[in-house]
């Protein structure tokens, strides 16, 4: 007698819930048995901010114009959502390749798509891990802006920001996955990744904005900006959350030529790019897990 659609149904969902909570706590007792990298990583996290915060001071006394209306005069407020946003930008791009390289050379990859599970957990699951490690360096980073150096929020849009904050983590996360997906692939097992390099180490570093506004750019690179979620986040964040901002100041050139808001054009941009990137990310990760299958090469055997 054969178990009925629904049920059969359920049953995955409880096995693939099942093993989302199994790697939870296994990458919580991981991380809770570095207690010395966390009173680092919190010591990194200060002197960036002290370092920024004295860029700051000569900013406000000389050149605060240059951020131009849309995102206020407070230095503080401006880089501490650009270092906050890309952690977790960087956190959800990077991740994915490093935990699916770790997989392979600690000889588990073979292990885990052995049990009942779905071949994208491993994916999601080894980076339960970065929600205990990498994203509380929100409040963190924020925290010690407004206690210490000066930083200024509002949070009337405090739901308008999530709403935001999800759609950026999204979007990141199916470029992280089409990052994880050239392991397998396209057989780049060591060195440089190239997808998280350009998006993230070449262009988010120098042109989304996170460390100055990206009208100081030259027009044309100010267009390549427009093509990756960090920019749109970075916007959206700062008119959501400096008090001085300005919500209607066009400052992107998209936002320029678009007959909406700043704010609508930020989200709009970011809900595509999550649409096509998801998606995409998931469907070339499982492209390259049935490659190794069939190669052979889910792991390295020692």
């Amino acid at each position: 007698m054969t178990t009925p659609a629904p049920r059969r149904a359920v049953r995955a969902l409880w096995r693939q819930t099942a093993a989302f909570g199994a790697f939870t706590l296994r990458e919580y007792r991981i991380w809770q048995s570095y207690r010395v990298n966390q009173i680092m990583w919190l010591t990194n996290i200060f002197v960036t901010t002290l370092l920024f915060f004295l860029m700051g001071r000569m900013l406000t006394a000389s050149d605060a114009h240059l951020m131009g209306a849309a995102y206020g005069t407070n230095y503080m407020s401006f880089v501490v959502v650009g270092i906050a946003v890309n952690t977790f930008l960087f956190t959800n791009l990077a991740d994915p390749y490093t935990r699916i390289q770790r997989s392979y050379f600690n000889g588990t990859m073979d292990l885990f798509l052995l049990s009942p599970m779905s071949i994208y957990m491993p994916l999601v699951g080894l980076m339960t891990k970065s929600l205990l490690d990498d994203y509380p360096r929100l409040f963190i980073v924020g925290a010690f802006g407004m206690l210490l150096f000066g930083a200024q929020f509002r949070f009337q849009f405090s739901l308008a920001a999530l709403g935001i904050t999800v759609l950026l983590l999204a979007a990141a996360f199916g470029i992280g996955a089409i990052s994880a997906s050239s392991f397998y692939l396209l057989n780049i097992k060591r060195g440089t990744e190239p997808v998280r390099f350009i998006v993230q180490q070449l262009l988010a570093t120098l042109l989304a904005g996170t460390y100055y506004p990206i009208t100081v750019l030259p027009r044309p690179l100010q267009w390549v900006a427009c093509f990756i979620p960090h920019t749109y986040a970075f916007d959206a964040l700062r008119r959501l959350l400096d008090p001085g901002a300005h919500m209607a100041v066009p400052v992107l050139p998209v936002q320029r030529i678009l007959p909406w808001s700043p704010l609508t054009v930020d989200a709009v941009a970011l809900g595509l790019m999550t649409a096509i990137l998801l998606p995409l990310g998931f469907f070339l990760y499982g492209r390259g897990i049935e490659k190794a299958r069939r190669e052979g090469t889910l792991t390295r055997w020692q």
